[in-house]
């Protein structure tokens, strides 16, 4: 492509007006469709668990529902090996966390209520019941553990006739998710069912006679007794036996089934214990945190802040680099172009409604490093072209020669990434793996939109400046 010369200048028009028309479009998709936000700017609580065998998501939904929120938002997807299921559920409105004590003595709630707000860093209601026997303190922010002890630690006092509070219940977020792990574990977590005809069971002595064959039928459990711990509970009225383990992320296979049918055949001869369902599920808890929207949002304006920061050093730095060229009007135009793919990417995640996170502060960055390198390869050969044809040359010829003579290079430079870039959207769309979709994807369009700001805009545009101002000098 080298030999060609294709009128970049020429064609110059035409390019801004197609940049133009699709930043016009994904701005009016934007008034009519608000940028979606992910929880770490918007606010919220997240709970994530892996579960491993069959997943009801249905029920799981539904159960997630009962603990949280009618309104909670529910993700499932799948990891790269497809072993697990990454179940996420996501609460935007939260809550109230509400912490309730009972209090011996007299309590002042206006100065409680001072004390909460300090410690909870938002505006916290604070009742004493009629009777001064039962104080609920309910911030407006799902709030943390920590926070709840401190504030609780607070109340403490050793002075004479000084209230006296005992914490008798509270929903943090951690609480909020365990009680759901809890119940996800009891419903859908690794249990065998058993049919008999007894009346009565000693589930503790049975108990103990499962765990002492599963210790003695599998010698691997010596080394970790307490994986052979099981819970077993009785349904009378049923006439049904469950044996669960006693950890809930335990993971139990078929051996561990075999083992116990027989140790429970052998316990209860005359019961006609028979396996009635079997389910090797495991379920672990990996997160449960909540995030203040004012968190998110500082972060982001540190990072725009960086992104203009790093604007302004990349103009001087063009400018000092390529003086010879024009110098500032160049970095000037390379930053139009930077800002050009930023606009690009942040449209991708209006339209195709991707929550905006901390990925897009990363395509950004990855995306202004690719472009710049390809504005500076275009730039470097001008300066080249100049000082070879400058006495017979125009502007607008130099340009044209470096763009096509430098085509090659970005575009394969562009394409090696894009397709890196694509094959990991692929795969990660097919396992459901959103978190590397909302990277992959805009960063796919960012380096199409990199590529295109290089080579179509701006450098014709700089050519067409640095003409313009040669022009008003003869005059």
């Amino acid at each position: 492509m080298s030999n060609k010369s294709f009128d970049f200048i020429g064609k110059r028009k035409l390019f801004l007006i197609i940049s133009a028309a699709i930043i016009l479009v994904g701005l009016l998709v934007n008034i009519f469709l608000p940028t979606e936000l992910d929880i770490n700017f918007k606010g919220g609580a997240i709970f994530t668990y892996a579960i491993t065998g069959d997943v009801d998501k249905d029920g799981l939904t539904a159960m997630a529902k009962e603990h949280l929120a009618d309104d909670v938002e529910v993700d499932f997807s799948t990891d790269v090996a497809g072993d697990a299921t990454q179940a996420t559920f996501t609460l935007t409105n939260i809550p109230s966390t509400v912490l309730t004590y009972s209090v011996t003595g007299k309590a002042d709630a206006a100065t409680i209520k001072t004390g909460a707000e300090k410690i909870f860093g938002c505006e916290t209601k604070v009742e004493l019941s009629s009777d001064g026997k039962t104080l609920t303190v309910d911030p407006t922010e799902l709030i943390t553990d920590a926070m709840a002890k401190e504030f609780t630690a607070s109340l403490a006092s050793t002075a004479k006739d000084a209230p006296q509070f005992t914490l008798v219940s509270s929903n943090t977020v951690s609480e909020l998710g365990d009680a759901l792990y809890a119940d996800m574990v009891a419903t859908y977590g690794t249990k065998l069912t058993y049919t008999l005809t007894a009346e009565t069971v000693d589930t503790d002595a049975l108990t103990k006679a499962v765990e002492d064959g599963l210790l003695s039928k599998i010698p691997d459990l010596k080394e970790a007794p307490e994986y052979a711990d099981v819970t077993i509970t009785f349904d009378k009225t049923a006439k049904t036996l469950t044996v669960t383990p006693a950890r809930g992320n335990q993971p139990m296979s078929d051996v561990f089934g075999k083992a116990i049918t027989e140790t429970l055949q052998k316990q209860l001869p005359e019961a006609g214990v028979a396996l009635s369902g079997e389910t090797y599920n495991t379920i672990t808890l990996i997160t449960s945190n909540s995030v203040k929207p004012t968190v998110g949002k500082g972060f982001f304006i540190k990072c725009l802040f960086a992104m203009v920061l790093g604007g302004v050093f990349l103009t001087l730095y063009i400018g000092i680099r390529f003086r010879k060229i024009g110098g500032i009007s160049a970095g000037v135009f390379a930053t139009c172009a930077l800002i050009h793919d930023i606009l690009i990417a942040y449209l991708t995640y209006v339209v195709f409604r991707i929550p905006l996170n901390d990925n897009f502060i990363a395509v950004v960055l990855t995306i202004l490093g690719y472009s710049i390198n390809g504005t500076i390869v275009i730039y470097d050969r001008i300066r080249e072209n100049e000082q070879k044809f400058g006495g017979n040359m125009t502007v607008n010829e130099i340009v044209n020669r470096s763009v096509n003579g430098t085509f090659n290079r970005n575009v394969f430079t562009s394409l090696t990434t894009l397709i890196a870039v694509v094959a990991i959207a692929v795969v990660a769309k097919l396992n459901g793996l959103d978190s590397i979709i909302s990277f992959a994807f805009p960063m796919a369009v960012g380096i199409v939109s990199g590529f295109y700001s290089s080579v179509f805009l701006s450098s014709p545009l700089w050519a067409w400046w640095r003409t313009r101002k040669l022009n008003k000098g003869k005059k």
